[in-house]
């Protein structure tokens, strides 16, 4: 499904989903210190682009690729005035930074990582920055994933997620998910458990079925996205 760029309908959302290109490195890192402060050691996204079983996606702006929203930028610059020389200086690089992706780069709200072993698609990541929460990018990347496993014949989604996320665990059960064991102490910032959840058989009528439901509701709340999942 394609979409024209450009200033987006009440049916088109403001976010399309590509594969990640090595242009897209540095932002990816600093969604994944956003979404994930306490992860150590940190993905070499470098060298994920490069692992024959990994597939990392993107999602991104398409009604003003590159910016940042603009009441954030604005704040910044309102009370960088009162902050040290140093603060003012770092404040001052990030808005550099901020007007090169204006002109160059497509902006990177979030991203979801796969692994492709045997016969399942394992959900590595899904990061989305902080500020971008809630507008329906997670699920968007979430769908994405789903639609890319299936097209790489994939059996199974799977994935990892923390006892304590309600959050996440809602979206994972909603797209039919269910829990399958648990890594006792597996993040290693709090010894948290990690809860391992799984599809069905993706290509089984009755789960694609209601995936196409799920997928409607989402164009229909947010808007129709472009998925380029290859």
């Amino acid at each position: 499904m394609t979409l024209t760029r450009g200033n987006p309908s009440p049916r088109t959302m403001a976010f399309a989903v590509r594969p990640m290109e090595e242009r897209d490195l540095l932002q990816c890192a600093e969604v994944e210190r956003d979404a994930f402060p306490s992860l150590f050691p940190p993905t070499s996204f470098r060298r994920e682009l490069k692992n024959k079983i990994a597939r990392y996606m993107v999602a991104t702006r398409v009604d003003q690729a590159g910016s940042r929203p603009a009441p954030r930028v604005r704040e910044a610059r309102a009370v960088a005035e009162d902050r040290p020389l140093i603060n003012r200086l770092i404040s001052r690089i990030r808005r550099q930074r901020e007007s090169a992706w204006q002109v160059g780069q497509e902006f990177v709200a979030g991203f979801v990582g796969i692994w492709y072993m045997v016969d399942e698609a394992h959900v590595v990541a899904v990061g989305v920055r902080s500020e971008y929460r809630g507008k329906g990018i997670g699920e968007l990347l979430l769908i994405s994933a789903i639609e890319q496993a299936v097209k790489q014949d994939a059996r199974l989604v799977t994935l990892e997620v923390r006892a304590s996320n309600m959050v996440a665990r809602n979206l994972y059960q909603k797209f039919g998910m269910t829990e399958k064991g648990v890594r006792k102490g597996y993040y290693t910032d709090n010894r948290e458990d990690a809860l391992i959840m799984s599809t069905g058989p993706v290509h089984a009528s009755d789960f694609a079925q209601q995936f196409e439901s799920l997928v409607r509701g989402h164009s229909q709340r947010w808007g129709r996205a472009e998925r380029r999942i290859s």
